[in-house]
């Protein structure tokens, strides 16, 4: 007899996790929250006021995609205080499932040998190209509003050709958009000639910064420094979309007076409900593999 009240505690994040617990609920699911950033509106979600009842009365655990941003708190925005990752593993007991996505391998490691059971939402293929999309619909939202000109017609650099750069790029091209595809990687750059109208790398001694209306940023690390920046057009619009520490030197941005900002969490921002859809069938598929384990 399971000694949990609740099959599902969700815990932090952004609108993705409030849409989440209401699709868990659907299945009949008992679920119950902590420090969601809006909680869900029906008596079918117990809303608990600290995380220790929350999780000791849950068989699983769901927290937010980021698990963490900056490697040492919680994600979450509804408490004024901070979670410590650590402190919250000390909450845990063995054979509870937590689910998360882009969790730190030093927790991971932590989490594995008090024998929680643990699943990474981005590593999960599926979801990971969702997500993607999600992204690239959002900063494109986000470039049309925040820049002077038409993004149709205009000439685009996307740096990196992962799985949100290659999204990206293919829904600039349908937007008719000029777009150019840098990255380090030759394989990736070969990849991205098939579509996109040229491909570079950052070493090409003739590379044209100063002709993109637009630059979008996918690569996790510093590639566009101030170096690099002095060389763009004044009316240029910078996204970044790269994990922390994104790959913008936005000091260097504002001290030029570049129109140019980070953009974390997209697709809780502009697709919540489709994501939690997204992200509670990655759920349905990990409890059937272990059905079968």
């Amino acid at each position: 007899m399971t000694p949990y009240h609740y099959d599902y505690a969700v815990i932090g994040g952004d609108l993705r996790q409030t849409y989440l617990a209401l699709e868990l609920t659907k299945s009949k699911s008992a679920v119950c929250s902590f420090a969601l950033c809006q909680p869900a509106q029906t008596n079918a979600v117990k809303t608990f006021s600290s995380l220790e009842a929350a999780v000791s009365n849950s068989s699983c655990i769901v927290c937010p995609v980021p698990f963490t941003k900056d490697g040492i708190n919680l994600n979450q925005k509804a408490m004024k205080g901070n979670l410590n990752i650590n402190q919250f593993l000390k909450n845990l007991k063995p054979a509870q499932r937590l689910y998360a996505g882009c969790i730190p391998d030093d927790f991971y490691q932590k989490a594995s040998k008090m024998s929680i059971i643990l699943f990474d939402f981005m590593k999960e293929e599926s979801l990971s190209y969702f997500n993607s999309i999600a992204t690239a619909e959002g900063v494109i939202c986000e470039a049309i509003k925040n820049s002077p000109v038409n993004l149709s017609g205009s000439k685009c650099a996307v740096f990196g050709y992962g799985k949100c750069g290659r999204t990206l790029a293919e829904k600039l091209l349908r937007l008719s958009c000029h777009v150019t595809v840098i990255s380090a990687d030759a394989t990736e750059r070969a990849q991205a000639s098939v579509f996109a109208e040229q491909t570079l790398s950052l070493k090409d001694a003739a590379f044209p910064i100063g002709t993109f209306d637009f630059i979008f940023n996918t690569i996790p690390s510093i590639v566009l420094t101030k170096e690099l920046l002095e060389k763009t057009k004044n009316s240029v619009t910078i996204l970044d979309i790269a994990s922390s520490p994104g790959g913008i030197d936005l000091t260097a941005a504002k001290e030029l007076s570049l129109n140019a900002a980070s953009y974390p969490g997209l697709p809780g921002r502009y697709a919540p409900l489709s994501s939690a859809k997204a992200i509670n069938e990655s759920i349905k598929k990990f409890e059937r593999r272990s059905l079968c384990l």
